[in-house]
């Protein structure tokens, strides 16, 4: 199946069951898909994300569908998110995606001209600076959260959520998509370009992941599927991504990480992997038998030991380097969206 026909079916799709949710608005695409050629054959292991737009939405939900052989995650938005082209343009999960259009739906007439504005505005730096800010924001709570961290587990999420926030500001800041699996790929191609590659490996080094070898990160992919798979079994108690939690999603979790691996980028891989070990782990320890939860607990614990996050004077240690790695990458970020300011000053002339 290529990149067309998988929007077609997700069209289709969004027809027959948003249309029916009470106070339907619209639907657009999100994510990786809107960067592919539409010719391109869409590899098995990829979803395809989009958001339905509603009135009445109290808080946003995702979901996870099987759909003609495609994986769909879909949030359900409010409405009022889609008000303002400001309020798109500030915000880092719309602004890049509906300025790729990919509107799967629109019978109200919102999103069409909504895509259009956000489209025109997206790389003034009023609006780069703006999702900038708010990556930053959201990195420096996580280092705060990581100063206060009280167990190894708590200490590693606000490490990994830093590591994330940190890709994002340099993808909002070099004018590119955020991403999640690949999100620290993203951030060394953006650092290598500013001649920083040391910063990228300083990242690696804080998230434990600096001197993991391939067969290593094969080993810890292996632990993480059997982990997924129980999951899928046994999981009935909400914990996070538990919408992930289901077997037709496995090739999006396993086989997209192998991808990276065969890459070469396996150091980059382990952000996917030792995450959505964590995540099948929390629902195993609610709802598998006793005499299981051990087992799974046990790789966990590998892979925080590992990480070197199993050591308090460690984790202490940590914080204050990331906070120093930090500050480095919100120097590179400014230079960045600096450069968009002068571009847009050219072009205005």
């Amino acid at each position: 199946m290529d990149v067309s026909q998988a929007i077609e079916h997700t069209r289709a799709w969004v027809e027959v069951q948003a249309r029916r949710m009470p106070g339907f608005c619209g639907a657009h695409l999100m994510g990786g898909i809107l960067a592919l050629p539409k010719d391109a054959p869409l590899p098995a292991y990829k979803d395809v994300d989009f958001n339905i737009v509603c009135e009445g939405v109290r808080e946003t939900e995702t979901f996870d569908v099987a759909c003609q052989g495609l994986i769909l995650e879909y949030s359900v938005v409010g409405v009022e998110r889609y008000c303002a082209a400001e309020d798109v343009l500030a915000s880092p999960d719309l602004a890049s995606n509906l300025a790729a259009a990919g509107i799967l739906s629109d019978p109200r007439g919102l999103l069409a001209p909504l895509s259009q504005a956000v489209a025109e505005q997206y790389a003034r730096r009023r609006w780069v600076q703006a999702r900038c800010d708010y990556e930053r924001r959201m990195v420096v709570q996580c280092l705060d959260d990581l100063r206060r961290a009280e167990t190894p587990l708590e200490a590693r999420w606000h490490v990994l959520s830093a590591g994330l926030f940190l890709s994002g500001l340099l993808a909002e800041a070099s004018l590119r998509p955020p991403t999640h699996r690949r999100c620290l790929v993203l951030m060394h191609d953006v650092l290598r370009e500013q001649g920083r590659e040391d910063l990228h490996e300083a990242a690696l080094r804080l998230l434990g992941f600096g001197q993991v070898r391939r067969e290593q990160v094969e080993s810890y992919l292996d632990d993480c599927a059997a982990a997924f798979d129980r999951a899928a079994e046994v999981t009935r108690t909400p914990v996070p991504f538990q919408f992930k939690l289901q077997p037709h999603v496995r090739p999006y979790i396993v086989d997209g990480a192998r991808e990276m691996i065969d890459q070469g980028c396996h150091r980059e891989a382990m952000f996917w992997i030792g995450g959505f070990l964590m995540f099948a782990n929390a629902a195993i320890q609610a709802d598998a038998p006793a005499q299981e939860r051990p087992i799974y607990q046990a790789k966990v614990d590998r892979l925080a030991e590992d990480l070197g996050f199993g050591v308090d004077a460690d984790v202490a240690a940590r914080a204050a380097a990331m906070r120093d790695l930090a500050e480095a990458i919100f120097g590179v970020a400014d230079a960045l969206a600096a450069r968009a300011c002068r571009r847009e000053a050219a072009t205005s002339c």
